[in-house]
């Protein structure tokens, strides 16, 4: 017998890392509930949290004996990242990636999607609520289990093996195939067979720290609360946001990270606060948003996500065009 359903999925922290718990809203094709709750995490990022989410909201779903799921986040990286749009470079993001995919194949059928904030909001509650309570909330039909899993631990006892080898020779056809990445101003043919690492310093006469710089802004009005001035009222900026990137090793075609990866992880993040008052964004409803502020948060979001050796050294936030704050961590 096929049951269909749909779940919405949401992950977050106040502060990242900071308290943290994940929320989701099952519901069958009627829409009659069939879970809705809230997992406290403890201190954990805001990713890892997003991942808690949809592994729990799967297991949920798998232990109802749901057989057609169609998954809504409003997590751009996620949803990204499990439909094999990014890359999962960030190691303890891996592991959850794994375990997420691992689950979906149980499904006879699986998709997952982006939506906005505002189109999650049950799911969101359920968040705020565990962060509260500092405990589980809601309904649920089992607790979260984020242990190493192998296909078929639920209901389906058919060819999951199958479908395990069926990706793994898809994975090896993509793997042979020689894709073309396309960066702006250049064209390169990337082979992934051949993508190993070599230290910069094994071919050149000088060696030392390469590093790379993206921009990109965002159109937003805050109000700074207790500021003795004019900017406790709400007004507005068009904000620059500057990453440098750095590290030591290049890639095997001469690449310290392609600047395709790390544009889109920004612009995700940016996009949450674009031409939106920025004290109803988190966690912004909960801390001052200033600059200062602002620079911290995208530093901790974004340094999640970048593969081992690459390291971000600074967040740069342009208030206008002669006032800018930048962020480094502590050394």
């Amino acid at each position: 017998m096929s049951l269909s359903a749909y779940l919405h999925v949401d992950g977050g922290s106040r502060g990242n890392p900071g308290l943290a718990a994940c929320g989701m809203d099952l519901v069958d094709e009627h829409d009659a509930i069939l879970c809705q709750g809230g997992w406290f995490l403890g201190t954990q990022t805001n990713n890892y949290a997003e991942y808690s989410a949809l592994i729990w909201g799967i297991e949920n779903a798998l232990s109802l004996g749901v057989t057609s799921l169609h998954v809504q986040a409003d997590s751009e990286l996620m949803v990204k990242q499990m439909n094999s749009v990014y890359k999962v470079k960030n190691v303890g993001l891996k592991r959850l990636h794994h375990l997420a995919t691992i689950l979906a194949s149980e499904f006879d059928s699986f998709e997952i999607s982006h939506v906005y904030r505002s189109s999650n909001k049950k799911a969101d509650e359920m968040v705020n609520k565990a962060m509260d309570a500092h405990k589980a909330v809601g309904s649920y039909n089992i607790a979260l289990d984020l242990s190493p899993k192998q296909p078929s631990l639920f209901c389906k006892e058919t060819a999951s093996s199958n479908a395990d080898a069926t990706t793994s020779n898809k994975k090896q056809s993509h793997d042979a195939t020689a894709t073309v990445g396309q960066n702006e101003d250049r064209t390169i043919l990337k082979n992934p067979a051949s993508e190993a690492s070599f230290d910069g310093c094994e071919h050149e006469d000088v060696c030392g720290t390469y590093e790379l710089t993206v921009k990109d802004h965002f159109d937003a009005a805050h109000a700074l609360i207790g500021y003795p001035g004019k900017c406790q009222y709400l007004h507005g900026h068009t904000w620059e946001i500057e990453l440098t990137l750095a590290g030591t090793k290049l890639d095997s075609i001469g690449m310290l990270y392609d600047f395709k990866d790390i544009k889109p992880q920004l612009h995700a993040l940016l996009d949450a606060f674009d031409h939106h008052c920025i004290n109803d964004v988190a966690p912004f409803d909960r801390i001052n948003p200033t600059a200062e502020n602002l620079s911290r948060i995208l530093y901790a979001n974004l340094t999640d996500t970048l593969p081992e050796g690459i390291v971000l050294k600074e967040v740069a936030v342009w208030e206008s065009p002669i006032a800018k704050v930048v962020f480094r961590p502590a050394e």
